[in-house]
């Protein structure tokens, strides 16, 4: 598996002018993007990945991953300027940070927020370079049965994970898997579920359709809230944000090693949520916000303390390098994000997959070389930036939804030149705003979406194996019985836990009738 000539090779590709430039772009966007409330990192890199087109697999990687990295960490800064995550995962960045900004100590909660990010990130990427290749010679080891029932095991996870209601997020996942099989049986050649069109012959193609159920849908979302909601006292917002970063006190560096034992909580749970699909940094974050409460009480996490900053900020970026880890070992995303990075190394020609560092060692040593390397250019970017993107987060919607409006629809056209796939980009946002109204995951559709064919080519490939004997396709190995299993008692928790979380909140309303 270690091959020294790809890790020179990969040097090469890696340390030019273009690829640094690239990488450098990526985060000061990125950073842009998670200031912004509204966008997602999800959201940047499928606008982004139409311009990697006429890149080299290098230079893309600098763009997409720095974005990745960038928008993350950026999601705090507007969660303590205002009180509105700019991202999701920094939700819990809330709770501590703008507290502290109240407090005067703004810019101090920034700082601890940018070098607790870069520090779980830095070490989290060490572990996914330690911990990917080593799934991956496992990997290697599954047959086709095996393969498909991991792709299984991968889809009932980000059911079962993704959202407050696990029927939900399997809803999503099985609407995944739906549009992954129309267009023509790679088997018969026989065309399924076009309706006749000819343009869907081919199936539907991962850039409009990412671009429309990430970019779209939010765009729509935004739009209809902006007809909704009256005009707040704006100047007061802006003056906050003003007051966060001219005043305040820096980061000691003594205050920054106070918060070790936070900072190392949310490097283990966001890396373990990160390797999981379904879970993600929003998960990460407040599962590392809970456990450092509980094992620290006396620190008043909540109140208004750098603690708390650190160990939601920690727990998300964790996420970051780990969300890769089943993508390179086993071709199966551990994020929505994971799965748009994953689509552009397809474009690249370089198929996520078991065999990747056997195929493409050279593409994923230079992976795993920018992403350390992109921890290095966020910091300087945070550092210097800081205050540029607090008050960017103020962009009017007015402007902002039209842009990325536009943008989306140059992306999607500009992938073929076929007008089609802007029709195909409009519907899937329509679709994915009725996802978001209804509270239907978005994650599980797009990676289940994208391991399909991998999941069809392996179940027709075991049942050539076994001259179409089902039983024996499926079911011939222990190790396929025993992943079957994981996916029957994975569902049962699921549903047991949905079910005990109801009842818990019938019974305090069965109580006070009875009062």
């Amino acid at each position: 598996m270690f091959q020294p000539e790809a890790i020179i090779e990969a040097f090469h590709m890696v340390l030019s002018w273009n690829v640094l430039y690239w990488l450098v772009v990526g985060v000061v966007i990125g950073v842009g993007v998670g200031a912004m409330p509204g966008l997602t990192a999800a959201t940047g890199v499928a606008l982004m990945i139409p311009l990697t087109f006429t890149m080299s697999t290098a230079s893309a990687l600098g763009l997409l991953i720095g974005l990745y990295k960038g928008a993350v960490y950026g999601g705090s800064i507007s969660a303590i300027s205002f009180a509105t995550p700019g991202t999701p995962e920094a939700a819990a960045t809330i709770y501590d940070g703008h507290k502290l900004m109240r407090m005067g100590q703004g810019r101090k909660a920034t700082l601890m927020a940018l070098y607790a990010s870069i520090t779980a990130d830095t070490l989290s990427d060490l572990i996914t370079i330690g911990v990917a290749p080593a799934l991956a010679l496992i990997s290697l080891k599954f047959g086709p049965t095996e393969r498909f029932w991991l792709v299984v095991l991968a889809c009932t996870l980000l059911g079962a994970l993704s959202g407050a209601h696990p029927a939900k997020g399997m809803l999503g996942a099985a609407l995944g898997i739906f549009i992954g099989t129309i267009g023509t049986d790679p088997v018969g050649m026989v065309s399924r579920m076009t309706f006749g069109l000819w343009w869907l012959q081919d199936g539907i193609h991962l850039i409009p359709m990412m671009i429309g159920v990430f970019a779209i849908a939010r765009m729509l979302e935004g739009a209809i809230e902006l007809l909704r909601e009256r005009k707040v006292a704006k100047k007061v917002r802006e003056s906050i944000a003003t007051a966060l970063m001219k005043s305040g006190p820096g980061l000691t560096f003594k205050e920054y090693i106070r918060t070790w034992k936070e900072m190392l909580i949310g490097l283990f749970v966001g890396s373990f949520a990160g390797m999981l699909p379904g879970l993600g940094a929003t998960v990460g974050a407040f599962l590392s916000y809970s456990v450092a409460k509980q094992f620290s009480p006396k620190k008043q996490i909540g109140s208004g303390v750098l603690e708390g900053v650190a160990a939601a900020e920690a727990g998300n970026n964790a996420t970051v390098g780990p969300t890769l880890i089943p993508l390179l070992a086993f071709g199966i995303p551990g994020s929505s994000t994971a799965a748009l990075i994953g689509g552009a190394l397809m474009l690249q020609g370089a198929t996520p997959s078991p065999r990747m560092f056997e195929l493409f060692p050279a593409v994923v040593y230079s992976l795993f070389i920018i992403l350390l390397a992109g921890n290095f250019v966020n910091l300087g970017v945070g550092r210097v930036f800081a205050g540029f993107y607090a008050r960017l987060g103020q962009l009017p919607r007015q402007i902002l939804i039209p842009l990325i409006f536009m943008m989306a629809i140059i992306g999607s056209y500009s992938f073929r030149g076929n007008p089609y796939d802007v029709m195909v980009m409009l519907a899937f946002g329509l679709v994915g705003y009725g996802m978001r109204v209804l509270r239907i995951p978005d994650a599980p559709l797009v990676i289940t979406f994208l391991i399909t064919p991998m999941m069809e080519a392996n179940l027709r490939r075991a049942l050539l194996i076994n001259q179409g004997d089902w039983v024996q396709a499926l079911f011939h190995s222990p190790l396929s019985i025993g992943l079957l299993i994981s996916c029957i008692v994975l569902t049962f928790l699921a549903i047991r836990f949905e079910v005990s979380k109801r009842l818990g909140v019938a019974a305090p309303k069965g109580e006070q009738k009875d009062f």
